[in-house]
């Protein structure tokens, strides 16, 4: 059938040309490359490897092999480009001449020029532990191959853990944050325990608009202590206080933002609040409880949201008195985004721009199961959200004055 992908049977062992695929990209490990380079260069030797075992099979012979009574024979190779998420790689198709059929590949078929799932792997040779067993299974999920030797997967390994030790201990004041957004994902940290643990994560909004990736700690049960001490770090490795800290209700974490950066103002997240009250909520009532939020949270100033807020107060307050109750509680930290430049208020009003985040890493990880170690879920979790690209800000020249306003309220009331 026309729509299905066809599998060539697997060999026991890699072909002789399949073995020099390795050993040349394995030159290509020694050098000084950064994580992006490097998944290119896993990449392009798995996919290599696939479609050279695939001829292989499809032939019934081995490179430079001669059978009697088997047609067909390799004619070269065709060069060819495949995305993949961290950019473009090159694969020399193999071309087949007096085969008395043609070869389509079926880990490369002919109009297929995106393979974003294959970046998905390289990081998983990491989470599975240096286990080649585990490594192996992993991509014969996806390609139907053997692609990687142990020696791969050691080398893939090492380069990942330790550019991970080096960003994790590296100098921050030379960052300019305007924003800074916390909050925690819960993942299976550690072998031998049912329990899962919080990750705690930084991602920044910096001066020039742009978005980087801060801090990755763990953080068991992003307690007080935790996120104190996960910000105390960054503060003591040079990051400066921002203008604003964004966060989820997590308890504690408001009073570790205060007492790290006491001059950050705080932001609460928007949509955990909506959540948190509709959850106080019957259901035939929680669209129309949804729509009054809404004209809080999403009108134009900071005055109307105050008039939403009582008008709110009138329509629900005596029907759902601990829905009320739940919504003034801090009303004013939820309110904070107002004051900032209104092209911003999208990125700055929740934590949304970690939680994408968490999306990803939650799908890249489904069904693998549980960590052999800590350093290994934080280097997963790095690794994911690294690669990750999102919209940053957009730094108009109103913003910058808005901005520019804020920092010189900050300034006289600190010598104030």
């Amino acid at each position: 059938m026309s729509g299905e992908r066809r599998i060539i049977p697997m060999r026991k062992s890699l072909s002789k040309k399949s073995k020099k695929v390795i050993e040349k990209n394995l030159e290509e490990f020694t050098g000084r490359q950064s994580l992006i380079e490097l998944t290119r260069t896993g990449a392009k030797m798995m996919l290599q490897v696939a479609v050279e075992e695939e001829l292989t099979a499809f032939l019934g012979r081995d490179y430079y092999e001669r059978r009697e009574g088997q047609g067909g024979s390799r004619s070269g190779t065709k060069p060819r480009t495949v995305k993949i998420g961290c950019g473009d790689i090159g694969i020399r198709m193999p071309q087949v001449r007096d085969a008395g059929r043609p070869f389509h590949s079926g880990v490369l078929p002919p109009r297929v020029t995106r393979m974003d799932e294959v970046q998905d792997v390289i990081p998983l040779l990491y989470m599975n532990g240096l286990s080649t067993r585990k490594v192996k299974k992993s991509v014969y999920k996806l390609l139907g191959k053997r692609g990687l030797s142990h020696q791969n997967v050691i080398r893939i390994t090492e380069k990942i853990v330790e550019e991970f030790r080096q960003w994790k201990q590296r100098d921050l004041s030379e960052l300019k944050v305007l924003y800074l957004i916390l909050d925690g994902i819960r993942i299976g940290a550690r072998a031998r325990t049912t329990e899962k643990e919080a990750i705690l994560v930084a991602w920044g909004f910096l001066e020039d608009g742009s978005r980087e990736l801060i801090g990755v700690s763990l953080g068991n049960q992003e307690s007080y202590s935790a996120w104190k001490g996960f910000l105390e770090g960054m503060a003591g490795r040079g990051l400066m206080c921002p203008l604003l800290t964004v966060i989820d209700g997590c308890p504690g974490l408001g009073k570790a933002v205060v007492e790290v950066f006491p001059d950050s103002d705080i932001q609460r997240c928007t949509k955990h609040r909506t959540e948190n009250v509709l959850n106080k909520v019957l259901k035939e009532d929680r669209a129309k409880v949804k729509a009054s939020l809404g004209k809080i949270f999403y009108t134009t100033t900071y005055e109307h949201a105050k008039e939403a807020v009582e008008i709110f107060k009138r329509d629900w307050g005596k029907k759902y008195p601990s829905a009320w109750e739940c919504l003034q509680e801090d009303i004013e930290l939820c309110l904070t985004y107002y004051k900032y430049p209104y092209r911003h208020w999208k990125r700055i009003r929740t934590t949304n721009a970690v939680e994408r985040s968490f999306l990803e890493v939650r799908r890249r990880t489904r069904g693998i199961g549980r960590f052999n170690d800590e350093e290994r879920a934080l280097t997963m979790v790095y690794w994911q959200m690294k690669e990750l690209r999102w919209y940053g800000v957009d730094m108009t020249k109103e913003a910058r004055a808005i901005l520019a306003g804020i920092k010189v309220s900050k300034l006289e009331r600190i010598a104030a």
